[in-house]
């Protein structure tokens, strides 16, 4: 499977792409999933169009491993993966309540980078964990 936009894949050591090729997700969409082995983080990869408006975007979706299963990991290891992922100007955007997985979008247009999610207009922000992670979503 070749795609014309390939997903982004991390720079730096600690990183294993689980399983030998790249899998076609719910979405339709190629995506990789990665392992960074020393940190229990998980990122799964993907080029996804999410905004007519905006294009083509890099999607990548970050969470923890925990002995329990998927956890949310923090700012800061969300930090560290985009950074691994090339992504440090991503947008964060979740729409999940008590969402484990964090999702970061950057259109691959260079000129579009920095473009918002039109929700960020239109639905109200949700704070959890102290502000660590916030949402958007209807809360009716």
């Amino acid at each position: 499977m070749q795609d014309i936009i390939e997903p982004r894949k991390p720079r730096g050591p600690g990183w294993y792409c689980r399983g030998e090729s790249p899998r076609v997700m719910q979405t339709g969409f190629t995506a990789y999933a990665w392992e960074h082995l020393p940190s229990n983080l998980y990122a799964i990869s993907a080029v996804e169009v999410a905004n007519r408006k905006i294009g083509p975007e890099y999607h990548v979706s970050v969470s923890m491993q925990t002995p329990f299963g998927a956890g949310r990991c923090d700012r800061n290891a969300a930090k560290f993966v985009c950074k691994a992922f090339g992504m440090e100007d991503a947008e964060e955007d979740n729409h999940v309540p008590g969402g484990v997985v964090r999702n970061f979008w950057q259109p691959v247009a260079e000129g579009l980078i920095g473009s918002e999610c039109p929700c960020k207009a239109t639905e109200p922000a949700i704070s959890e964990n102290k502000g660590d992670y916030v949402w958007r979503g209807i809360t009716e």
